[in-house]
């Protein structure tokens, strides 16, 4: 059990255009229009021509975990102090995304990019972005917030790792000068 599962979260969806007045209703009017013509696949997703989806409210529910709803320029104003993975900034986040942010209000949190843009082309609906979402959460939850870093953001390296590295290379200098040195006794005994 990590520690992970005491702390409250809440889901952030965040929408990939801005929250401009011209963009609510470009994508309110091509949700009832034609949907498939709306630019952005999470708003696609969990929206109805009437609205938020009530399965996608209900899945919520099902869950009991806390979601905001968050267009790409309010994400960034209000969550632009916080680093995702740690090695990124926040503005470098590819949209619509989904992320998870940990702790309470009153203590330090962490966010924690849990579904990348990539993931929203391969889902054509609710139930299979469902299925996404429940998976990349239940695996933050069980393996912690580290772990879920490296497995997934390639290239990402914890602290832990770049340690490893170092105690890598300098054994492998270790075992090279000790060859050395072994080759430099045996060409001494040679030349005895």
């Amino acid at each position: 059990m990590t520690e992970i599962k005491q702390r409250p979260e809440k889901l952030l969806f965040v929408y990939g255009v801005d929250g401009l007045l011209e963009n609510k209703i470009s994508l309110f009017l091509k949700r009832n229009l034609t949907p498939s013509k709306v630019e952005c696949p999470l708003y696609r997703l969990i929206h109805t021509a009437s609205g938020l989806d009530p399965e996608f409210v209900e899945l919520m529910k099902k869950n009991d975990i806390g979601y905001e709803l968050l267009y790409r320029n309010e994400f960034i104003k209000k969550y632009e102090c916080f680093e995702i993975f740690g090695k990124f900034q926040i503005r470098e986040v590819t949209y619509p995304t989904v992320c998870i942010v940990v702790g309470h209000e009153k203590e330090e949190r962490e966010i924690y990019e849990l579904i990348q843009s990539r993931y929203f082309n391969k889902c054509d609906s609710l139930s299979c972005f469902e299925k996404v979402l429940e998976r990349k959460h239940l695996l933050f939850q069980e393996v912690g917030p580290d772990e879920f870093k490296r497995i997934s953001c390639p290239g990402y390296k914890s602290d832990d790792d770049e340690t490893d590295e170092k105690e890598e290379k300098k054994q492998k200098i270790e075992n090279a000068q000790k060859k050395i040195a072994d080759m430099e006794d045996e060409i001494k005994k040679q030349a005895e």
